[in-house]
């Protein structure tokens, strides 16, 4: 679902934003979009990522332990 917002953008950044809307045939909110998107995927990851270390195992385990319980 798509909500309606209200945004100021500087003057310069907007000529540039029309004339890539018109080089890619797509209107200004889906320009935006887009680049938000790829700036938020670039700047804060995918909330499904798995984050390790490089740490590693060094104890015991053996399945008797998993399936005692």
């Amino acid at each position: 679902m798509k909500s309606h917002i209200s945004a100021t953008i500087d003057h310069r950044i907007l000529e540039q934003l029309k004339r890539f809307g018109r080089e890619e045939r797509r209107s200004r909110s889906q320009i935006i979009e887009i680049a938000l998107e790829h700036f938020l995927r670039d700047k804060g990851g995918e909330d499904d990522e798995i984050v390790t270390s490089g740490g590693r195992f060094e104890g015991k385990f053996t399945r008797d332990e998993t399936y005692a319980r």
